[in-house]
């Protein structure tokens, strides 16, 4: 028998679940608590007054770690030691990425066969920092490591059953396609095309992609385990070979959280089926919900948790009485739960991901019973490959096929429109608690369907209503390595991004800009030239936000980045040699008149923006022609902010643009190991401060109100004194 009453269970977790969140967000909160569950256990005659008690242990669990920083690898060659805790191979760019205890990442070039457990030695090339707080990128040398084997234990054993499934997908099917299928399969371990996992993200199907409770789910439905409990009863041994296998599954995919809960909550059904108790979806999640707070409380706030709780939420409240019988009642069943899913899932997959998708409404049900076939016949097919190598390849052509008309299927919704929907604004948590507490008490009041439909679309809804006070004209500089990215927001409230780029990633600067973004558009975007460190991450914001204008050199025509913002919808302008134009308001852009043989940086646009009483001057990444030919124009003026050129570097008309300028402030957009730049030395002489995103991180320049006061600077890195 289940030995946890319903209300013992809601009770227990009553106490477990606050006492988790609350230690993750404010510890001393949270020991409040405990305290007050164990007065109310030992000095409460309530029937559930034990449920206290289960505060302790969930804080004691929850309270994180001493954190001991591992030591900072030195730039050039060195050598580093360290107990493998995992492998993510990335099989189509053959690198394979080790972590190495808790925070050391080595990235292994080749086939390399490493399994947790493991102690390596092993040289690396450790470049040198960039960005404040970031650890360097180690490049291992594979033929200096020297590996001693793990002792045994389920999770060694585990991975390498993993690995010998993985190598027989890739040999059954090689290729993009056997990257696709391993990552479907086997999860997240194996890294699958870019293009591909950008199209899930965007259709919203991530959660096929990604091994999940949902892939449990399908894998149990397909060995006669019904969801609904019917079936778990009808005999012992097949219920407890079904369980021994997903229990085995959700071990070889990584023990995914999400994995082991539905494992969880499929032997708990289970066990009540065959003892003739009731076992209903509310301990079916409460039972995981403990347990999580007991093994990995920090789990609770994250989108995994959050989601698959919403949207298991949600298919029940799709669920009928019966089963459904026509192909019309199992389409409609299966529509139904979809959209109630991604109904439930909606306010999390705008706060957590800032988007919408929703055709995953049709493509869930529409490319779910193809996962399912595809994740049985991997597994089948890499058993026996095992085995028998020649049987084995039975499977290749049709996991082939299925494999390719998934990715043909996923890759052509990406096509549609609304794929997917991004947010418009960044609403303040004091507007979600509020709407979200209103919401609750209508439910809570009305306890239909409707009511909860109304509850959450008007959540969802704050994602598409300005709810913020205008903020303050300023300028943020973020640390993003070798590369620049800017983000203006004017007198007007217009957001404007000076470049997105980085050698460090792209994605990094994309991501940095768009969690500073108050509106989830881009009113414009100006790229000053054709380098990869200026707008490499331009692809990443267009996939995450809105961009309305843009505004590029005449050398970026025809480009694959003018085809890309064409395509997202964009109005883009190129801006011809010599021309000088006003795209927004307090703002003038220019761009050099220069022969044909001048560089791609000298050719480098010029922006010059008024924020409130504030002048900025931006040169790009101009050098000694780029700055003569702005020096030689009516454009440079005196500014109190120059933004350097060319990341601070050496440059011979230096002395001549700082003379013209005579800016009070100069920052630079330039790596850690350039420290105040070479550039820097000579502003200072000029009188002028001094800021760099390599020494300080990110740089917030707060606009003067009027002329008799300085703009005010802040940063991520309290400045040296002099």
């Amino acid at each position: 028998m289940i030995p946890i009453g319903y209300r013992t269970l809601a009770a227990a977790v009553a106490w477990s679940l606050p006492t988790a969140v609350l230690a993750r967000i404010c510890l001393p909160a949270a020991a409040v608590l405990t305290v007050l569950g164990l007065f109310f256990a030992l000095g409460s005659r309530h029937a559930q007054r034990r449920a206290g008690l289960c505060a302790l242990p969930i804080l004691l669990a929850a309270i994180p770690p001493l954190a001991c920083s591992a030591p900072e690898p030195t730039a050039g060659p060195a050598w580093i030691d360290g107990r493998v805790r995992d492998v993510v191979r990335a099989p189509l760019t053959g690198r394979n990425y080790v972590e190495l205890g808790d925070e050391l990442r080595v990235a292994f070039p080749g086939v390399i066969e490493l399994l947790p457990g493991d102690l390596v030695r092993v040289m690396v090339r450790c470049r040198e920092v960039t960005i404040p707080g970031v650890r360097a990128t180690l490049q291992a040398v594979p033929a200096t490591m020297q590996v001693i084997d793990g002792p045994w234990s389920v999770r060694r054993s585990c991975a390498r059953l993993r690995r010998a499934l993985e190598r027989e997908l890739l040999r059954l099917v090689p290729g993009e396609h056997g990257a696709t299928l391993a990552t479907l399969v086997l999860g997240r371990a194996t890294r699958p095309d870019h293009d591909l996992a950008a199209a899930h993200r965007a259709t919203g199907l991530s959660h096929l992609l990604a091994v999940s409770g949902a892939h449990a789910a399908m894998l149990a439905f397909l060995l006669g385990m019904s969801s609904r409990g019917r079936h778990l009863g009808a005999s012992r041994a097949r219920s407890t070979s079904v369980l021994v296998i997903l229990l085995v599954y959700g071990s070889i995919a990584g023990a995914e959280p999400p994995v082991l809960r539905a494992v969880v909550a499929y032997t708990l059904t289970a066990i009540a089926a065959r003892v003739g108790r009731p076992f209903g979806i509310a301990q079916g999640l409460l039972i995981p919900a403990w347990i999580t707070c007991l093994v990995e409380p920090e789990a609770l706030l994250g989108p995994s948790f959050l989601l698959s709780y919403a949207a298991v939420i949600g298919l029940a409240m799709a669920l009928r009485q019966r089963q459904p019988e026509t192909p019309s009642e199992w389409l409609g069943d299966g529509l139904r739960a979809s959209f109630w899913a991604t109904l439930l899932t909606a306010p999390l997959t705008l706060g957590f991901f800032g988007q919408l998708a929703p055709w995953t409404i049709l493509l869930t049900p529409l490319c779910a019973p193809l996962v399912a076939l595809m994740l049985l016949l991997g597994l089948v097919a890499a058993t026996i490959s095992l085995l028998a190598p020649s049987l084995g390849d039975i499977f290749s052509l049709p996991l082939h096929a299925m494999t390719s008309s998934y990715s043909w299927i996923v890759h052509t919704a990406d096509w549609l429109p609304g794929t997917p929907i991004p947010a418009w604004f960044r609403p303040p948590a004091w507007a979600i608690a509020v709407v979200t507490s209103m919401g609750s008490v209508l439910v809570l009041v009305r306890p239909k369907k409707s009511s909860l439909v109304v509850a959450i679309v008007a959540v969802s809804s704050l994602w598409f209503v300005s709810g913020s006070p205008a903020e303050p004209p300023h300028l943020k500089l973020f640390a993003i390595g070798h590369g620049q990215a800017a983000l203006l927001m004017t007198n007007h409230q217009h957001q404007i991004v000076v470049d997105c780029g980085s050698l460090q990633g792209g994605a990094r600067a994309a991501r940095r800009l768009e969690e500073s973004l108050t509106r989830r558009t881009i009113d414009l975007l100006i790229v000053t030239h054709a380098d990869q460190d200026h707008y490499n991450g331009v692809p990443f914001l267009t996939a995450r936000l809105n961009i309305e204008r843009a505004l590029l050199p005449e050398g970026l025509a025809h480009s694959a980045l003018h085809l890309l913002l064409l395509d997202h919808g964009c109005d883009v302008s190129l801006l011809k040699a010599g021309a000088q134009v006003t795209p927004l308001p307090d703002m003038l852009v220019f761009a050099p008149d220069l022969p044909a043989a001048a560089s791609d940086n000298d050719r480098s646009l010029w922006l010059h923006a008024t924020l409130a009483a504030t002048t900025i001057l931006f040169s790009g990444d101009a050098q000694e022609l780029g700055i003569a030919a702005a020096l030689a124009s009516d454009f440079v003026k005196p500014s109190d902010v120059l933004v350097l050129p060319h990341h601070g570097r050496r440059n011979a008309n230096a002395p001549h643009l700082l003379a013209r300028v005579r800016p009070c402030t100069c920052l630079a957009s330039a790596t850690t190991v350039d420290g105040e730049t070479l550039i820097g030395p000579l502003a200072e002489r000029f009188g002028a401060e001094l800021w760099t995103t390599g020494l300080h991180g990110t740089i917030t320049l707060h606009a003067a109100a009027n002329k008799a006061q300085p703009a005010q600077i802040s940063s991520e890195v309290s400045r040296r004194a002099p």
